[in-house]
């Protein structure tokens, strides 16, 4: 019977039905991209286990379509989510290095905060945009628009982190995660540098999440 069932499941599976998601999995992939180098940012250059993009991918999404509701230009309501991404990002470096809170514990703190906070945003659990009543950036109704809007976004991203940790303040975060007490020793101020890379950090993952 098992062997029956596995057979005609396998023959359900359609190449070209996979063919046919592929793209809208593209587009997708993109956008979480810039989730991956947000993560990136703290738990390899920073080496902080940041827990609070849990709640600030959320926040992104939260602060960008109440905006969108409201009227507001898409491109604008991002600028206005990445900046949501950087004060979530500036509280949990605030937590460790004004008050100690070990790293892992100062992001599991702003997380839970950001569920309230994301709750009060939207005002219920869930908030519907359509395409057909919002200027939308990227729907996957319009697959090839998607796709070509996320890897300009993602492509402009890339170079523009690329850029900013090749700068003096750039080396001085990745100075700080790689070495902390050799990077004081050389006067890097490394509770700001962690601050920042956190704000950073925060800041791409709302922009993946709105």
């Amino acid at each position: 019977m098992g062997k029956v069932l596995l057979s005609a499941y396998f023959a359900s599976l359609s190449p070209l039905a996979l063919l046919r998601a592929m793209p809208g999995s593209i587009a997708q992939g993109l956008i979480w991209g810039l989730l991956a180098l947000g993560v990136y940012i703290t738990y390899k250059l920073l080496d902080f286990a940041d827990l609070s993009v849990d709640g600030s991918f959320a926040t992104g999404g939260a602060v960008a379509v109440m905006l969108i509701r409201s009227d507001m230009n898409p491109w604008l309501a991002l600028l206005f989510a990445f900046a949501a991404g950087m004060i979530a990002g500036l509280i949990t470096g605030l937590l460790h290095t004004k008050l100690g809170i070990p790293p892992i514990l100062a992001g599991i703190l702003t997380q839970i905060a950001l569920y309230s906070i994301n709750l009060n945003i939207m005002g219920k659990s869930n908030q519907a945009v359509s395409v057909d009543k919002f200027p939308l950036l990227v729907s996957l109704r319009y697959i090839p628009k998607a796709i070509a809007v996320c890897l300009v976004i993602a492509v402009a991203l890339i170079c523009v982190m690329y850029w900013f940790f090749g700068t003096e303040l750039g080396c001085g975060i990745r100075a700080t995660g790689s070495n902390p007490h050799m990077s004081r020793a050389q006067g890097i101020n490394t509770n700001l540098n962690i601050v920042l890379g956190l704000m950073v950090s925060n800041a791409l993952v709302t922009f993946s999440g709105a």
